[in-house]
């Protein structure tokens, strides 16, 4: 069909059924026709991707103008009718469809397939309504699709004959249309297995009737339908006892449920009276697995969409007091015990913070400011204290401590962190101490990588049990520093912010004669060597390991490459490069380069 055709008016074309999916008419329509459902999406005149297997672009989640068109002209119905029965039906609602840049943008999709709760390429669906009759409502597509409201039972995910997701097409190809007829029987499975040892390649004909269904207390039904009567604007939702957009309330419920995988226990879930066993089993068994995993993925993310209708269905029953509660109180008491047990769990050495990736709403901001203890007591220790008499500023301080310093004064009071790390929180530390009035102000004056800054300011501090005790020891150490000369660190980092490699005819006099070659790597080295003795910053930072400089080296052998380096220099080569360094910093002396 070429680019500007319409295709002819079919015959007799069936009307969706209200709240009806595009994959579910199109296929109701295919057998009145008597058509496969591949040849009706081509008879439709719908964009399809290039390939032996029909699959419409974006099929059920959007209509491109084109598609929208030809199919408007092909059956007859109206835009609006068409549109009805795509994902961005609830996008400004339960989904948030803004990098669906373009409606022909398959790569948009994959990265909103990692983002949005919703099931792009397959659906759940309620074995009892279609036994009733072949309609597939869209909502079973959310990824908050868990229980059937009408007939009061879990939905299903997967055909337990050919393993695969319910509603998803052709193995290897997600969405994928038969073409071939005999038309499909629409009360079977119909996914297309692919070919085995024992049976050919086919459609999978599991009756839909006979999947099992486990049957739910009304209360979860009802809690169900509560919630798509939010997703499709029939209610006006309550957070918290406050009114909230529809968008922020599914942006809350995301966040609650990333609080409540992180810290929910046994407790919780049997604090939720009508939850059926199979779906506290399977958020258990999500969130042990989720902590188990060591390689991350899109899957561990922990505003990632419920995997399965039993897990979604102990989220809705795990959020509800939280945000559906009667009032403020009522939603604070529950969300101050998980905060809590958050807090707590980032505040063990060894743990970040899961929650800083998932977007937390307005709407749950006084929440957590009520629930969740100050994110650190160490600056307001700080502020409370006399301002030290020190004579240093920002400039005659390293980017990392003195590691002896380091061990005899602070490192108790941050178990289990590297030393490099809790270094260079206590060089911002100093910085504050000088005159900073916060730590990214104490960052900026040190010239100090914001985003390293920020981790050793925002998780570390939160390891400091005695923050009083800590400050004691942060002015021992200044005093110390003071005592020790003051050095211009600020003018050596900008002295030798350019400092890629030691020249050759620097390093030749004293290698030599050790039988090492001078390569470019070792001048590289050599580089980082002076870098760090006259900066006392973090080696991994030196010009000489900038990445462009090291195009083809993994970061790992680049950094052991440093450690050999560093192992092998003898004395008469670090007299030598001091000696280089000295030169560099004043070149206007006797001897200076």
């Amino acid at each position: 069909m070429g680019e500007s055709s319409v295709p002819r008016r079919l015959p007799a074309v069936l009307v969706p059924v209200e709240g009806e999916s595009f994959a579910s008419w199109l296929s109701r329509a295919a057998a009145d026709w008597q058509l496969a459902p591949g040849e009706a999406a081509l008879a439709l005149g719908l964009e399809c991707r290039p390939g032996v297997v029909v699959r419409p672009l974006l099929f059920g989640v959007a209509l491109s103008g084109r598609s929208l068109r030809r199919a408007g002209a092909a059956t007859g119905l109206r835009a609006r009718d068409l549109r009805a029965m795509q994902l961005t039906r609830y996008a400004g609602t339960a989904l948030d469809l803004a990098g669906l840049d373009r409606p022909t943008s398959e790569p948009s999709l994959a990265v909103l397939g990692n983002q949005e709760w919703a099931l792009f390429t397959a659906s759940r669906a309620c074995p009892k309504c279609l036994a009733e009759r072949p309609v597939w409502p869209l909502w079973w597509r959310l990824g908050i699709a868990a229980v059937c409201p009408v007939h009061q039972v879990l939905l299903v995910d997967v055909c337990r004959r050919c393993r695969m997701r319910l509603g998803q097409g052709y193995n290897g190809h997600p969405r994928g249309l038969p073409s071939r007829r005999p038309e499909m029987d629409l009360g079977r499975c119909n996914n297309r297995r692919p070919a085995g040892r024992r049976r050919k390649a086919g459609l999978c004909d599991q009756k839909l009737a006979a999947l099992p269904a486990t049957p739910v207390p009304a209360a979860l039904a009802a809690l169900q339908q509560r919630v798509l009567d939010i997703a499709d604007g029939r209610t006006v939702p309550r957070v918290a006892g406050r009114t909230v957009a529809a968008a922020e309330f599914f942006a809350a419920l995301r966040y609650a449920t990333a609080v409540a995988r992180l810290v929910a226990t046994d407790d919780d879930l049997a604090a939720c009276s009508f939850l059926p066993d199979e779906a506290a089993e399977a958020f258990t068994a999500e969130q042990h697995g989720r902590q188990r995993a060591t390689r991350g993925g899109a899957g561990t993310q922990m505003g990632a969409i419920p995997p399965a209708a039993a897990h979604a269905a102990a989220v809705l029953a795990l959020a509800e007091p939280v945000l559906l509660g009667p009032g403020r109180r009522s939603s604070l008491d529950r969300f101050s015990e998980w905060i809590g047990r958050a807090v707590a769990r980032r505040r063990i050495p060894g743990n970040g913070d899961p929650l800083r990736a998932v977007p937390r709403p307005a709407c749950l901001e006084p929440l957590v400011r009520a629930a969740a203890p100050p994110a650190t007591r160490v600056a307001g220790a700080l502020a409370a204290r006399p301002a030290p008499a020190v004579a240093f500023t920002a400039d005659h301080l390293p980017h990392l401590v003195d590691a002896d310093d380091y061990t005899d004064l602070l490192a108790p009071h941050l178990p289990g962190t590297a030393p490099a790390s809790g270094r260079r929180l206590v060089a911002l530390c100093l910085a504050r101490l000088a005159g900073a009035p916060s730590w990214q102000q104490a960052a900026s004056d040190l010239a100090m990588d914001p985003l390293k800054a920020a981790r050793a300011a925002s998780t570390l501090v939160q390891r400091i049990t005695d923050p009083d005790a800590f400050w004691d020891s942060v002015e021992r150490l200044a005093q110390r520093h003071d005592r020790r000369g003051l050095v211009d660190y600020g003018a050596r980092r900008r002295a030798l912010a350019t400092l890629t490699a030691v020249p050759h005819a620097v390093l030749y006099p004293v290698c030599r004669p050790l039988d090492h070659d001078v390569t470019l790597q070792r001048r590289r080295h050599a580089a980082a060597w002076v870098w760090q003795h006259f900066t006392g910053g973090d080696v991994r930072e030196a010009p000489a390991y900038g990445p462009r400089l090291w195009p083809s080296a993994s970061t790992e052998s680049v950094r052991e490459g440093w450690r050999r380096f560093a192992a092998w220099v003898p004395d008469t080569v670090a007299a030598h490069l001091t000696a280089y360094g000295h030169g560099l910093l004043h070149p206007d002396t006797p001897g200076g380069t």
